[in-house]
C-alpha cells in the first residue's frame, strides 16, 4: 500500500504550559492541509496515525476514512512507533523530533514528507534549518 504515517504529538505540549508556550501544537487545520497535499500527490494513500492522544485523534480526524490508529506501543515499546513510521512510504510529521527522525530515516526513495513550517511557537527560535528543502512545509 501507499502507507503514510501521521504523527500527532500532544502530551506535554498540551499539559505543560512551558512546553506549550515554546513548542505549541499542530492544529487540525495543519493536518487537513497536509492530508489534502498528500492525497494530491499519492494514489490511494492509507494513513497510519500515531499519537499520544488517541481520543483527540478520534474526535478530530472524522474527515478521512482510510486510516488506522496505531496505539499499542507504549512505555518501553514506544520505539516501535518510530520503527513503524520509518517503514511507511511517506510521512506527515508533527513539530516533534520523534516524527522528524522517522521521516529522516525513512529510506523509501520517492518519499513525500509534509512538515509544519512553524516548528516553534516562539519566533525567536530559528526553525528554517530544521527541515530539509525537499520536504513540503504547511
Amino acid at each position: 500500500t501507499n502507507a503514510v504515517s501521521i504523527h500527532v504529538r500532544r502530551g506535554d505540549y498540551v499539559t505543560n504550559s512551558e512546553s506549550f508556550n515554546f513548542h505549541g501544537t499542530c492544529d487540525i487545520q495543519y493536518y487537513k492541509e497536509a492530508i489534502c497535499k498528500t492525497n494530491a500527490l499519492i494514489e490511494s494513500p492509507m494513513y497510519y496515525i500515531f499519537s499520544d492522544d488517541t481520543d483527540w485523534v478520534l474526535h478530530n480526524f472524522n474527515f478521512i476514512s482510510n486510516f488506522q490508529i496505531i496505539n499499542h506501543n507504549t512505555g518501553d515499546n514506544s520505539f516501535e512507533d518510530l520503527r513503524l513510521m520509518m517503514a511507511c512510504k511517506h510521512n506527515i510529521i508533527a513539530n516533534s523530533t520523534f516524527s522528524w527522525w522517522a521521516a529522516w530515516l525513512n529510506n523509501y526513495s520517492s518519499k513525500i514528507i509534509v512538515a509544519p513550517k512553524k516548528w516553534f511557537n516562539n519566533d525567536i527560535a530559528n526553525s528554517k534549518l530544521i527541515l530539509p528543502p525537499n520536504w513540503f512545509r504547511i
